[in-house]
């Protein structure tokens, strides 16, 4: 397995009350794997993307949209 990390802050939402965390958004490419904590090996690669301490699943489902994707899965903890 390997992965690249990319930390960065997403734009603010105000209207969704939604505001970037430069310590806790971001995006990492796990290749060879599916899980945001290091799992075990998969035969595929999986992006995830950070956002929010707790996570917020409205605002990454968002910011797919913003590039015509979708989320797949369920949430996971990561970093």
């Amino acid at each position: 397995m390997a992965g690249i990390d990319w930390q960065g802050r997403w734009p603010d939402e105000p209207e969704f009350d939604s505001y970037g965390m430069a310590k806790y958004d971001g995006v990492n490419i796990a290749f060879n794997g599916d899980t945001a904590a290091w799992g075990g090996w998969a035969d595929h690669h999986t992006v995830f993307v950070h956002v929010d301490k707790y996570g917020d699943l409205s605002r990454a489902e968002r910011l797919a949209a913003s590039i015509g994707s979708t989320v797949l899965g369920a949430a996971q903890r990561g970093w």
